[in-house]
């Protein structure tokens, strides 16, 4: 795979490079269009059987798995939602894409003259529809996209979201034109926090409901350490998270119907995953950890995947989503996207991928989650950069809910030296740099910045980090002036935010279309940084 040039962009081919981003179809891909169906969680991690927790049993996760491949080591570019639904869209990382946070009232939004796989797809005569959101802005130019409580199929609005979503797939097919091709991005809020949402399924609906959740088989995440215990009251909690993953595989199960029923299963590349793992657990959604970056990735496609019911240890980001989209739809993905392909994967060829990146800045405008880090995995290894680390000042992962309460006070019943309590104290005050070996250390407990033995690699990922943030995607924040500069503006539009917030709830914010001006750090779009050279690799 080919690789941006970063700045330099050498005179004689720059004309022809930049001619050859504005427009994604000058080459025909040599995959045949394809239906694309993309089933899309918001919150959730990988607490299901197909990655190895049997809490609660997913059948139809487990079909599709047992049809396709489970990508073991599948991650997103920022662990919150309008970031990662950004990168998503663009193909892009957050401060190249310009969506670093929050939409609307909290001003993050695309570039200027920035389009999207969907604008692609549309050009190549795809028909495009979405349930639930997009959470970016501008929203990419869908066909179909029905508000969160209606139901296109009834021509009712309804709070049972989760039949909504599965009623207005069927209305799109219905609709859809003999022969068009589609794609489809299916979704619901269900495993998003709160998680007790009994109402987002009518009750009389066919294979509803699921068994009730075993409490006593729940076991403690990895990530909250080994000596963590959780309490009747913490423990109901997480049970409701596991709830709504089974509303999660119910909706799965009801979608994948609806393709054979229309006669869609073996002319569609189907995809499951999620923007991010769960919310308020600490070490999850905003943070650099696993709990947040890992998602679901289970593939599914009739006559492409080489091997169905397989796992694969290929790295895969979501910035790989765009160019495979593309190219399952006959488009050459442009040259200026930093992500691969995974078309080649899904045929059983050798990956071309050899490191996971991240790129968080922030989730809303929130002092505490306002916390840029950058990552890079290896696949075994991971380096965590926390850009305002060693004491600049703490953060709170994802802020306060019921959920993190109960986790707050549970985490205060233990003593002050447990392996918890210490993993809590460094994730609100993290250091500078965190490595961690995750074959060994999955729930990233044992920090291994400077031990002697694990220096080489620790110097080795350090290294490929700071090269493929200049030479790449060109990252600003590389700059320790430029990250002084954001520093301050956030700590301006923080207060300016807060001075809204005494006059007006947030609700309210956001229907005044108040918005924070971020405008000055979301220049237009302008591909040349990010130009390939022919050669070059990550």
């Amino acid at each position: 795979m080919l690789q941006p040039l970063g700045r330099v962009v050498l005179a004689g081919l720059a004309v022809t490079l930049v001619l050859a981003v504005i427009s994604p179809r000058l080459h025909s891909a040599e995959t045949q269009p394809s239906n694309i169906l993309f089933i899309h969680m918001e919150d959730m991690g990988v607490q299901i059987p197909a990655y190895g927790d049997h809490t609660v049993a997913t059948p139809n996760l487990d079909r599709l798995a047992a049809e396709g491949i489970v990508f073991e080591h599948a991650h997103v570019v920022a662990a919150t939602c309008a970031a990662s639904r950004g990168a998503l869209f663009s193909g892009l990382h957050p401060h190249q894409n310009g969506i670093m946070g929050f939409i609307d009232s909290h001003g993050f939004h695309f570039r200027e003259g920035l389009t999207t796989f969907i604008h692609a797809l549309k050009e190549q005569g795809y028909e495009c529809g979405l349930t639930y959101k997009t959470g970016v802005k501008p929203n990419p130019p869908f066909d179909f996209k029905p508000s969160y409580k209606q139901n296109r199929l009834t021509g009712e609005d309804s709070d049972h979201l989760v039949n909504n979503s599965v009623d207005n797939f069927r209305f799109f097919l219905q609709h859809l034109e003999e022969g068009t091709p589609f794609y489809f991005q299916a979704q619901t809020p269900d495993t998003h926090s709160t998680w007790h949402r009994p109402e987002f399924i009518n009750p009389g609906s066919e294979g509803w409901p699921y068994p009730d959740v075993d409490l006593a088989k729940l076991r403690p995440f990895d990530w909250l350490g080994d000596d963590f215990a959780m309490n009747a009251k913490f423990r109901r909690e997480v049970g409701t998270y596991y709830s709504a993953i089974q509303r999660v595989d119910w909706f799965v199960g009801r979608i994948l119907a609806l393709l054979d029923e229309f006669g869609h299963a073996d002319s569609t590349l189907v995809i499951f995953s999620s923007d991010h793992g769960p919310s308020h657990l600490l070490r999850g959604k905003t943070t650099p950890y696993q709990a947040g970056l890992q998602v679901p990735f289970i593939v599914r496609w009739p006559g492409v995947v080489a091997n169905p019911g397989t796992r694969s240890s290929a790295l895969v980001s979501f910035v790989d989503l765009s160019p495979t989209f593309q190219e399952a739809a006959g488009v050459s993905p442009p040259l200026y996207l930093p992500g691969y392909s995974l078309i080649p994967l899904f045929k059983g060829e050798p990956p071309a991928r050899k490191f996971l990146y991240s790129t968080y800045v922030a989730h809303t405008t929130n002092q505490g989650s306002y916390w840029p880090t950058r990552t890079i995995m290896d696949g075994r290894h991971k380096l965590i950069h926390n850009l305002n680390g060693n004491g600049v000042r703490r953060r709170i992962p994802d802020g306060y809910n019921n959920t993190s309460f109960l986790l707050a006070k549970t985490l205060a019943e233990l003593p002050v030296d447990s392996v918890a309590r210490t993993v809590a104290d460094r994730s609100t005050a993290p250091p500078e740099f965190e490595l961690y070996d995750l074959e060994n250390d999955p729930g990233e407990i044992h920090n291994l910045i400077g031990q002697t033995e694990h220096r080489s690699i620790e110097k080795s990922l350090h290294e490929q980090l700071r090269r493929w943030q200049q030479t790449v995607v060109d990252d600003p924040f590389r700059d320790p002036q430029y990250l002084d500069s954001f520093n301050a503006d956030y700590a301006q539009r923080l207060a300016q935010y807060e001075r809204k917030r005494q006059q007006m709830p947030a609700s309210e914010i956001k229907r005044s279309k108040y918005r924070v001006d971020w405008d000055h750090r979301i220049e237009s779009w302008d591909p040349t940084p990010y130009l390939r050279a022919a050669g070059e690799s990550q």
